[in-house]
């Protein structure tokens, strides 16, 4: 019996667009059979932004999928299993509770929140509703970072890690109506770019199998600030004592990551040029599980509570009504 997931879109911009493509793709070409995905709703800030995102993207799909001018309207759809949060990081934590106070599974676009505070509310509220909530890091469930893990923990065919560097940097013209370059929007390199960065740290350093899982024991970090005081590059160092690894993770608006190195594998003599797993996931959502194993929300947590860390030592920090957690 094939389970159809119902999805709820919140945001009519690129990464919606993009999600939803992904969305319509036919599930067996990547080897699912027992799971279709079904787009329903899309709500946008304007009833018309709605129905222009489906009728530009979806023609075909105009008179299926509801086009609502208002978040609450969409999160109120019974029809709906899962909203999809794809608006600015500066709304996230708005849209987030809205969505799940009103019992609906979120699968929310990174950054997931602006501070860790706003993400362990979140997380409090997913628990007490038994909602399921993650955010949508999509590079974390690649065969190729599964089989990235395996190699290095589990094979260990580079032996043991002593030190990694991870970064991810994409050159950015410095204009301030750029959202990167927007206080006001949450912009800057850390929360966009330096979550990829630190998702290799997690991988490569937290996930080691010596760490269980424990917190860095030093987090150090260092912030260049563009003239609207955002960050345009940031790097952070982590000392994990349990495996006794030292990391530096990059990240930059003022440069490109070398093509090359996106992820490092020092292997000695060669190293492998293409690797192809075909991978049987579970879904989540039909097997009623609200966390998921992969990337719990925990880890989210952590990894924000990283990134506030980096701003409190860099005195980087954005507008108080960005920042708000509300009380709980």
């Amino acid at each position: 019996m094939v389970y159809t997931c119902h999805w709820g879109l919140v945001g009519a911009g690129d990464i919606s667009e993009l999600f939803l493509q992904d969305l319509l793709a036919v599930p067996a070409t990547r080897g699912v059979t027992d799971v279709a995905h079904k787009p329903v709703a899309v709500a946008a800030r304007s009833l018309d932004r709605a129905k222009t995102f489906i009728a530009t993207h979806v023609p075909d799909l105009k008179d299926s999928i509801k086009a609502y001018g208002s978040y609450a309207e969409i999160v109120a759809d019974s029809t709906i299993d899962v909203i999809y949060i794809g608006t600015t990081q500066s709304t996230h934590y708005e849209v987030a509770r809205l969505a799940l106070r009103a019992g609906k599974n979120v699968l929310c676009e990174k950054p997931f929140t602006i501070n860790s505070k706003q993400a362990e509310h979140l997380a409090f509220v997913a628990k007490e509703k038994n909602v399921f909530l993650m955010e949508a890091v999509w590079t974390r469930f690649f065969p190729l970072a599964i089989e990235f893990e395996k190699l290095i923990h589990e094979d260990m065919v580079i032996g043991p890690i002593r030190r990694v560097s991870t970064d991810f940097s994409v050159y950015c013209p410095a204009d301030p109506s750029f959202r990167l370059y927007n206080l006001e929007a949450g912009g800057g390199a850390l929360l966009d770019l330096g979550l990829y960065a630190l998702m290799w740290m997690f991988l490569t350093c937290y996930k080691h199998p010596d760490n269980h899982r424990s917190n860095p024991d030093v987090v150090k970090a260092v912030s260049l600030k563009s003239p609207r005081n955002v960050d345009e590059t940031t790097a952070i160092t982590t000392l994990w004592s349990k495996p006794k690894i030292l990391c530096m993770s990059t990240c930059s608006l003022m440069m490109d990551s070398p093509s090359e190195c996106d992820v490092i594998i020092p292997i000695h003599g060669s190293r492998p040029e293409k690797i192809i797993i075909n991978v049987r996931g579970e879904e989540d959502i039909r097997d009623g599980r609200k966390v998921n194993d992969r990337y719990p929300i925990q880890d989210c947590v952590l990894s924000m509570q990283i990134m506030d860390e980096v701003r409190r030592q860099n005195d980087f920090k954005f507008p108080d009504a960005l920042d708000f957690v509300e009380d709980y």
